[in-house]
């Protein structure tokens, strides 16, 4: 007896499961269907992946996540350092420059990594010269550019040596000397106010 009550009670449930549902009375599908499709996001524009790579360097998750979803308002890159100082006050950013000449370093090319400001007035082109070296095994990445030298001596209060975090990255360019394609290295530094 307590058998066929609970099979009548399931088959009763089933039945008003189903006619419920053909009268759109019971939502899950129809819920489903009726969400409005996420709009699609556009690929990310150069100057969006540049300000991604800086918020990332500067440790700006928060920039970061709004431009890839598409709510960021801020300024955007104009590789001429304006981006950064108007969005990171506190880091000076620069090119790392003579990298062409630097021996060794490879291994660092794509990667973050601490380096170091370090005076060299025995230079014998500039001795207002500041070299960047790498910070564990001092290898000399190259220099401030000479036309930035005297601002970066007042942002680190002509302290030394100075920490920064440097970054390399390779790319193809046509020599003409040579008539070929060639891969050369671009570095940049941050200079975080301490």
């Amino acid at each position: 007896m307590n058998i066929t009550i609970i099979i009548i009670v399931t088959v009763i449930v089933i039945a008003m499961y189903l006619y419920l549902n053909s009268q759109g009375k019971i939502y899950t599908d129809k819920i489903e269907q009726a969400k409005p499709s996420e709009p699609s996001r556009p690929p990310l524009t150069d100057a969006e992946l540049e300000a991604i790579r800086q918020a990332d360097e500067a440790f700006d998750w928060e920039t970061h996540n709004d431009i890839v979803s598409g709510t960021y308002d801020g300024p955007l890159p104009d590789y001429n350092g304006a981006y950064w100082s108007q969005l990171y006050p506190n880091i000076y950013h620069t090119k790392i420059a003579g990298i062409n000449f630097a021996r060794g370093i490879k291994n660092l090319v794509g990667v973050y990594f601490d380096a170091l400001l370090i005076p060299e007035p025995t230079n014998k082109y500039d001795p207002n010269a500041i070299k960047i070296i790498h910070a564990q095994d001092r290898r000399k990445l190259g220099y401030i550019p000479a036309e930035e030298t005297d601002a970066v001596r007042r942002w680190v209060s002509n302290q030394f040596p100075y920490p920064c975090r440097a970054h390399i990255e390779d790319f193809e360019d046509f020599d003409e000397e040579k008539e070929k394609e060639v891969i050369r290295l671009k570095g940049e530094i941050n200079i975080i106010k301490q």
